[in-house]
């Protein structure tokens, strides 16, 4: 009798351990895997969330089971909110990813039509996704294994989920101690950046770094073939499954629009949005106008906040708006008067040559608007 009591008892203790150890991970929930409940000031600061977004959003994806799901890089996620979309009876999530290639946005469309088949997807392209380096890089985070796991059967996809939660518990303190400090923030919505998408003012020490970052990246692009061979899939895919794709180049400030001039790769641009256009048809928001040029509406030179990608839902939707590619004669005057001719200039040149560009086109260029 005493040696059974003992047994219950240890069983007893054991299972409450489990119950803290798997209740703790599922209520604080460190990278949202279980959608529990925002509690402010225990779970709310997700801190570890930003740099695991190929681990986080199939699983809001299967949960969420959207109708319409905006896909592409890290433009999409911080400038398109879910609920800023106009039709506001169907379900609507972010699928962006952080440098998102075609060929991964591919194989994130086939395993978001394995677990649960939107009804549309917004496409957003940028000009780095046709690079070769883009499409060939092994991105951090991405796994065709996971995708297959999580998109498998019931069982499969909850043991699977079980094993991952258990490697998040270095994250719960962390997440708990934040949440201490910044009760009323909330770091994704929906697959959403609430964060850089509804920042009121660019951030300045951000936006010199990024811009440097891509007149280095600009002058090493090479024009990648199979990029468009994914692309050429993506729109096959959607076609055969019935779901309507809907397909534009995201708007990038006139800032970063000028680097591409300055090193030489513009004509590339012009010829990626032309190839494109072979396709099908899209809507293009990345040339110099008034939304580019306003900088209030950049998080950075890159990211455009959600203010502008309202906008863009509102041109997406209106049946007047036609598929074009834009180019300004200026710019192309203004770069041969400078006599690149395609050369590499080191890093203190061209900055203060872009400088220069900028300040002469906006004083005399007129610009195009939407």
């Amino acid at each position: 009798m005493k040696n059974r009591q003992l047994v219950l008892l240890w069983l007893f203790i054991v299972g409450v351990g489990i119950s803290i150890f798997w209740g703790t991970l599922i209520v604080v929930d460190p990278l949202g895997i279980w959608h529990f409940p925002i509690i402010k000031g225990f779970n709310n600061y997700k801190v570890s969330q930003p740099a695991y977004l190929d681990f986080f959003k199939p699983y809001e994806y299967r949960m969420v089971k959207p109708d319409v799901v905006f896909l592409g890089s890290s433009r999409v996620y911080v400038g398109l909110c879910p609920d800023d979309y106009p039709d506001e009876s169907v379900k609507v999530y972010n699928m962006g990813m952080s440098s998102l290639s075609i060929r991964d946005a591919y194989q994130y469309l086939k395993f978001m039509i394995r677990v649960h088949k939107p009804k549309k997807v917004y496409l957003g392209l940028d000009f780095f996704q046709f690079n070769k380096e883009n499409f060939i890089r092994n991105r951090n985070g991405f796994s065709q294994q996971r995708l297959d796991k999580i998109s498998g059967n019931w069982f499969s996809y909850m043991a699977y989920k079980l094993q991952e939660t258990a490697r998040l518990r270095g994250m719960v303190k962390d997440t708990f101690l934040n949440s201490q400090k910044e009760p009323n923030q909330v770091l994704f919505y929906k697959g959403w950046d609430i964060r850089r998408g509804k920042f009121l003012q660019s951030d300045h020490k951000i936006y010199e770094r990024i811009m440097n970052d891509f007149l280095e990246k600009y002058q090493s692009f090479i024009l990648h073939e199979e990029s468009f061979s994914c692309l050429e899939k993506i729109i096959e895919t959607t076609k055969s499954e019935g779901v309507e794709l809907v397909v534009f180049f995201n708007p990038i400030s006139s800032d970063l629009l000028s680097t591409i001039w300055i090193s030489a790769q513009y004509d590339k641009f012009e010829a990626v949005k032309m190839r494109v256009a072979q396709f099908l048809d899209y809507c293009d928001f990345a040339f110099i106008n008034d939304k580019t040029t306003n900088l209030n509406l950049f998080y950075d030179c890159s990211h455009y906040r959600a203010q502008l990608g309202s906008f863009i839902f509102y041109a997406l939707n209106c049946p007047e708006q036609k598929s074009k590619n834009y180019t300004l004669e200026k710019l192309r005057y203004y770069l041969l008067s400078k006599n690149y001719g395609g050369q590499t200039l080191d890093k203190k040149t061209r900055v203060k040559d872009l400088k220069l560009f900028k300040n002469n086109f906006r004083r005399d260029a007129p610009l195009k608007t939407f």
